[in-house]
């Protein structure tokens, strides 16, 4: 059933005609000419109001928004309309976007002409994980005409979409690492000692594969170029591991530091299994919340992602005893793993630095924590009032801490990242590829 609104200029007239009549109460000469006004433009109204609903009978209109969602990357809904009238009609666009995305504005007013077509682009950043609801989309229809009368059309119904860690970081990082323009992008290129040994498969040649590496008695065959594929013969194991403790909610630029970790597992799995390596991930807070053994195969990367997209902040104290035991008990190769976490608290670390000692014992690890950009500005900031001075005291001192922290960690011969979340996905890369290259274990 469609509904009718009764446009701004309407009220205009509508106005003027009760004018008329309170005037005819004064003078009766009057009295005729207003009711024949208000009847002719009663009549006007439905004849408009019949039109306006043929016209909004010929709209149709479809959204187009991609089935997985990228966690803080500028993305795109595209809304296409086709007038199939005749005649121009105008549109005034109402699409029900999700809670997540505080939006409750119109996307936009326009006109179209008859049998024409409308695409419209509206910008978006999801800063939340999880299940989107994008509710009905509506289009209010007028006619070009009068435009006094606007029909209310259903156009589209309810669409949930599901916002994964960052994809497009994803997969820019997968293409920059493997191209000859790596380090524009910070990502530093290194030279791995002695060579990959274990034949994998042939495959067509890209730009920056080794040319020794050409296999010229199947590029002769096929007609074009052809390399082999090597890989270390001992492939790795490689697992992301994010405390999902109260201090990884600390928000930056619109994201936490576990949308950060989250959207760097992400970026790093994805290489570990182009690089022919095994990648795993642990979720834990004071519970162990998930954890997906290190495994090559091809649907790995979308349990990684699955697992992660649903992950909230548990706002309880990260149990490291736990995570020590689970370690021991379930991953029995040596690996590297990467702990996203982020002491601000030295006697919370002196608390946990034992367990991670023990785990630096039977694996490699790196953990990896952020500088806070907003206590570093107040650091470093010019302070004249005692409260500038204040302030910028505290912080100078919350960031002596942290240098303390990442001291005793170091000290305890456990391998650090400390780093701004902005940097995070390349720093992790660089650290992965320096290990690569060394062949630590």
């Amino acid at each position: 059933m469609k509904s009718f609104f009764l446009n701004g200029r309407v009220y205009v007239i509508l106005m003027s005609i009760i004018a008329l009549m309170i005037l005819a109460a004064i003078f009766p000469l009057l009295y005729y000419p207003s009711i024949a006004a208000l009847l002719v433009f009663n009549g006007i109204l439905i004849y408009d109001g019949i039109a306006v609903q043929k016209l909004s009978n010929k709209l149709k209109g479809t959204r187009s928004v991609t089935e997985k969602l990228s966690l803080g990357d500028d993305q795109h809904i595209t809304y296409v309309l086709h007038n199939e009238n005749n005649e121009l009609i105008k549109i005034e666009l109402i699409d029900e976007l999700p809670p997540q995305m505080q939006y409750r504005d119109k996307i936009a007013s326009f006109s179209i002409n008859g049998l024409d077509s409308r695409t419209v682009v509206h910008q978006i950043k999801p800063v939340t994980r999880g299940e989107y609801n994008f509710g009905s989309m509506y289009a209010f229809v007028t006619s070009g005409k009068l435009s006094l009368v606007s029909c209310k059309k259903l156009l589209c119904e309810d669409q949930m979409v599901a916002v994964y860690p960052s994809i497009i970081q994803m997969k820019k990082y997968a293409l920059q690492i493997f191209s000859q323009t790596a380090s524009f992008y910070g990502i530093r290129r290194v030279r791995t000692i002695g060579e990959n040994d274990e034949f994998e498969h042939i495959r067509n040649y890209v730009i920056g594969d080794n040319i020794k590496s050409i296999n010229w008695k199947a590029t002769s065959r096929k007609g074009e170029l052809l390399v082999n594929q090597y890989q270390d013969s001992r492939s790795q194991m490689v697992y992301s591991i994010v405390d999902k403790g109260r201090s990884m909610e600390m928000p930056f630029d619109g994201l936490s530091l576990l949308d950060y970790a989250i959207n760097s597992s992400l970026v790093i799995s994805n290489i570990v299994l182009q690089k022919y390596d095994k990648a795993g991930l642990i979720t834990f807070s004071n519970t162990i919340d998930g954890m997906i053994k290190a495994e090559s195969n091809l649907n790995q990367l979308e349990s990684i992602s699955h697992a992660l997209y649903k992950q909230v902040t548990a706002f309880k104290e990260p149990n490291y005893e736990l995570l020590y035991f689970t370690i021991r008990k379930s991953i029995s190769k040596r690996s590297i793993l990467f702990l996203y976490t982020n002491f601000e608290d030295k006697y919370d670390l002196q608390r946990n630095l034992q367990y991670l000692r023990l785990i630096n014992r039977q694996h490699l690890l790196i953990v990896i924590s952020f500088i806070n950009s907003e206590i570093e500005l107040a650091a470093n900031a010019k302070a004249e009032t005692h409260e500038e001075i204040y302030t910028k005291t505290i912080a100078q001192s919350a960031m002596v801490e942290k240098e303390v922290i990442m001291k005793e960690i170091k000290n305890a011969g456990i391998q650090v990242i400390l780093t701004k979340p902005e940097d995070l996905s390349i720093m992790v890369i660089n650290k992965y590829l320096e290990i690569k290259a060394k062949r630590m274990k």
